[in-house]
């Protein structure tokens, strides 16, 4: 069943009336965007989310609602979006916020393969005398995450 037919019709906020674009149908797309990327179902929850931040955080700043009215704004927006799915999948799905790619979590779009298709093994653990001498690198608080 495709998915547009499931979805809900909102009333039109003060986001999509200052820049005409609806934050919902983007956050769809951002959200359908991960699901196919990790071939995995993800709550439709999270789209809900990502469109009420939208319209909080843009609706009410000028300066956004003048960039988004721009020639670039729904990329801006876009990337933006992503940026935020990443944080709600950092918190609400740790294991697949692990498997994104470091240029999704920045807002760049998902490259079009599925991780299960192109993951690295893991390196071997460092010898001890290494490890007490390895300054860990922090990486968008991954080493934050449970195992």
């Amino acid at each position: 069943m495709n998915s547009l037919n499931r979805k809900k019709h909102v009333p039109v906020g003060r986001f999509e009336q200052k820049t005409s674009y609806c934050p919902l149908y983007l956050a769809w797309h951002i959200l359908d965007e991960a699901r196919n990327y990790f071939r995995t179902p993800i709550p439709e929850a999270f789209a809900d989310k990502l469109a009420h931040r939208a319209d909080v955080v843009f609706a009410h700043q000028p300066s956004w609602q003048r960039r988004f009215k721009s020639q670039h704004g729904r990329t801006a927006i876009l990337m933006i979006m992503r940026h935020w799915l990443a944080g709600v999948l950092a918190r609400e799905r740790p294991a697949l916020f692990r498997d994104l790619p470091e240029s999704f979590k920045v807002g760049q779009p998902l490259p079009p393969h599925s991780p299960s298709r192109t993951k690295a093994p893991h390196p071997a653990p460092l010898p001890r005398a290494e490890r007490e001498n390895h300054r860990p690198r922090f990486v968008h608080g991954c080493e934050l995450l449970p195992a």
